[in-house]
Order: C-alpha cells, then structure tokens, then sequence
C-alpha cells in the first residue's frame, strides 16, 4: 500500500491531469519512474504530483498542481480548476482507490449546468460507506469535466455499482444535451512528491 495521501483537490491551485497507456504493468511502473526521476529538481510553481496506476494493468493517470498558472508548459494535458466539491466537513476515511468519469461538453455553461445536475441527483445522506468524496473539476478552455471520486477500496465501488447506486448519474452522463462521456477508470495511488514549501 502506499504512503504517501491522495492529494487535497481543495487546495488552491491549477491542476494539469493526464492519462497515458502503458504496455502492461511493468510498463506503468516504467512510467511513473520515468516521470519521477525527471522531478528531481521541480520546475518553478509546480507544488505536487501524483501518479495513479489504473487497475486494467494498462493506463497511468498523473495529477500535478501547479500555484503558478503562468508557469504550466502551454503543451500537455488539460488545465483544470476545481467547481465544486461533495464530502463530509470531518471526514476520517482513507482513500484506497480513485474512480474518474471524464467528459467533453459544449462550452462553460454546459460544464456548470451539468455538474450542478449531477451533484443535485446526489443522496443527501444514507450514500454507500465506500464513498469517501467527489469532487468535479472543469477545465479552463470549457471544454471538459472532470469527475474525480474518492473510495476506501475498488471493492467498495464494484459494490456499489452492482447495487445500482450509480444507476441515475449514468442517465444523466448519457441523456444530457451538449456532454459526452469520454472516459473512465479505477486508480490506485502509486506515488505522490510535495515540493518542500520552505524551497
């Protein structure tokens, strides 16, 4: 299991989040080495990075929170910032498995309308104990969402799912005008590096 936390979505900040394929599991590995050894030395206004390995075995997902927009490279992976947030004021848990549902959708106001949506179609309390947090990212071209959800474990979400707890998200992710679903995955945590704030 690893050490280091989930990074904290509610920091202020821009996150950068990409996904690439691997040939395997050794192939991931490859990667999120790969990446982080070139860190060794962190550009100017990157605060953290995060690599999640998805557990097909063949997708590396990799978050990284810049505190200086301007200092993103204007190649790469999509720019987001966060909307809005669902999770307990004093929240305990500890995340074991990241799920994403990524979008595509037509413009900033298709991005507020349909996560607004979503969130309304949310429990207000009695939710499965696995879910930790959700939190739901645009990106700054207004584009894309971003739904990033916080779990104990993979089990805990495959539970769900088969309950049928996701059951009206899906009608909403598939019957709203203006947004397509993209994508989705199941992380787990492989590595996290913090820039020392003292540096």
């Amino acid at each position: 299991m690893p050490s280091a936390p989930f990074p904290d979505l509610t920091v202020p900040g821009t996150w950068v989040i990409g996904t690439r394929y691997a040939d395997g599991p050794e192939q991931q590995q490859a990667v999120v080495e790969a990446e982080s050894d070139a860190l060794a030395t962190p550009p100017a206004g990157l605060a953290a990075v995060s690599w999640f390995l998805g557990t097909d075995g063949e997708t590396v997902l990799t978050l990284a929170q810049w505190t200086d927009d301007t200092a993103v490279p204007p190649a790469g992976p999509p720019r987001y910032r966060l909307y809005r947030s669902l999770a307990e004021e004093h929240e305990t848990r500890v995340p074991g498995c990241l799920i994403t549902a990524a979008f595509d959708v037509d413009g900033p106001e298709r991005q507020r309308a349909f996560t607004d949506a979503v969130i309304e179609a949310q429990p207000r309390e009695g939710g499965h104990p696995g879910a930790i947090s959700a939190h739901f990212l645009h990106s700054v071209d207004g584009s894309r969402v971003l739904l990033y959800t916080e779990w104990t474990s993979a089990e805990a979400h495959q539970e769900a799912a088969e309950a049928g707890d996701h059951d009206k998200g899906h009608e909403l992710f598939s019957g709203t005008a203006g947004v397509r679903l993209t994508r989705g995955g199941r992380f787990q945590l492989c590595r996290a590096l913090r820039r020392d704030p003292a540096s």
